[in-house]
């Protein structure tokens, strides 16, 4: 690829408030992702929802927590996140549920196909961090857990 067609991209998404650009062309695959808000797009861009209710009703969401070492629950594939398995039904969890091994917190769907994700030990919901309907990434943090009383959680 000239270095001039990539220098007219790296504009693009420099004058643009995208946080991701993929490009493919023949073969060739370039993605630019930001690592820090510019401060046209921090000023532009407002809070995300998080849907801790039945569709319809959202929340902002919380502060960043200030545990050091906070567990997450990460997505095991990319495609769109849900908190529910139908628009008409309550979320799977909301922040502060204790939840089995096992057990349903969300779903995954890509191409069509939903993939639950599932609690690998016994824990506690602490913070929902994806909104219902994101897309998600291969290894991005869900929720933020704690071990549930009694157990140690090794996501």
């Amino acid at each position: 690829m000239a270095n001039k067609r990539l220098e007219e991209l790296l504009e693009f998404v420099e004058s643009t408030d995208l946080q991701e650009v993929v490009w493919e062309k023949k073969g060739s695959l370039i993605s630019f992702r930001r690592s820090g808000l510019s401060e046209k797009a921090s000023k532009a861009q407002s809070p995300q929802p998080v849907q801790n209710q039945p569709a319809g009703s959202s929340a902002t969401p919380a502060a960043a927590t200030n545990a050091p070492e906070a567990l997450t629950l990460k997505s095991t594939m990319v495609g769109t996140f849900f908190r529910s398995d139908s628009p008409n039904h309550p979320p799977f969890v909301v922040e502060g549920t204790v939840v089995t091994e096992g057990q349903p917190v969300g779903a995954i769907e890509a191409m069509k196909i939903m993939k639950d994700v599932i609690a690998p030990k016994p824990c506690k919901i602490i913070r929902s961090l994806v909104a219902n309907g994101h897309p998600v990434e291969y290894g991005q943090p869900l929720f933020e857990i704690e071990p549930a009383p009694g157990e140690a959680v090794n996501v």
